[in-house]
């Protein structure tokens, strides 16, 4: 069963501005959210959008809804799109394949899927374009729509799916801008992924007992804190694998960075934790 660009509706589940910085490795993942959207744009595969209690937990993110302005967007309070009968006079209704995306992978996404699921349609699961707060939670719920019947799949499948052959009119932009290039956000964009830190004065960096930096919460180094919390979260310390994770997020300014050493300290010093090894540990410091 393939996907079919007449058929398809992608459905992008409550990607919203108070819950998406709880989720692991939310930069990466609304990365790809965006450039699945833009492949369904460019495909004439219509997108959905739907919100969990708006209200209370924020709008879709606009770097998203930026990719898909006309798209129609939804609001819910049951988990489960299909139980909130929000989806009546939208694509996702009317087309019987639906391309389901978002988060968190174990609620909205899972419930979603297996109700749509069991109606009836052919409902794709994108994995790469899926997220949770806990990694345990996402494998739990990938593998327990796979049991139910739900397909999963990956950006590049919808993406070759929905052009079918190499010489349609979209392949040469397809390929040059989505296939040549990593999913990427701007640095104002990542920010907005990451968790608020008006609780934290800074954080120091400590190495084999030494105090190393303080990044203090101040005008222009605000940035900087919230990438550097968001790598605490995600890893506890600042790692190798954290460095490479740190300079893909600083991804705007990296490239000046190596051209210009001591222009941006914080990039250096991710450069150097890769290259040393890391093993930097990571105190907060509340205010």
């Amino acid at each position: 069963m393939l996907m079919h660009p007449d058929a398809c509706t992608l459905l992008v589940v409550d990607v919203q501005e108070k819950l998406v910085a709880a989720v692991n490795d939310a930069p990466r993942l609304v990365a790809s959210l965006k450039w699945l959207i833009s492949a369904a744009r460019l495909n004439g595969v219509p997108v959905v959008f739907s919100e969990q209690y708006p209200q209370g937990l924020g709008s879709t993110l606009p770097v998203l809804k930026a990719a898909a302005v006309d798209a129609p967007t939804v609001d819910k309070t049951s988990f489960s799109c299909v139980a909130a009968d929000c989806l009546k006079g939208t694509a996702a209704e009317t087309r019987p394949q639906v391309v389901v995306c978002g988060m968190e992978a174990h609620v909205c996404v899972l419930q979603t899927a297996l109700e749509m699921q069991a109606a009836g349609k052919q409902v794709f699961l994108v994995a790469d374009a899926i997220g949770s707060r806990s990694r345990d939670d996402k494998a739990a719920a990938i593998a327990r729509m796979t049991a139910a019947g739900v397909t999963v799949v990956t950006r590049e499948m919808a993406l070759f799916e929905w052009m079918r052959d190499s010489r349609v009119p979209q392949f040469r932009e397809a390929s040059k801008q989505l296939l040549q290039t990593t999913p990427s956000l701007t640095f104002p964009e990542v920010l907005a992924c990451l968790p608020r830190i008006d609780h934290l004065g800074g954080m120091q960096l400590w190495r084999e007992g030494k105090l190393e930096a303080i990044i203090e919460n101040r005008p222009g180094q605000t940035g900087s804190l919230a990438l550097y919390h968001a790598l605490y979260r995600d890893f506890g310390a600042i790692t190798p694998k954290a460095a490479r994770l740190g300079q893909w997020l600083y991804a705007e300014h990296a490239e000046d960075a190596r051209k210009h050493p001591g222009k941006h300290p914080n990039i250096d010093r991710l450069f150097s934790l890769e290259v040393l090894g890391g093993g930097y540990g990571v105190r907060l410091m509340p205010h």
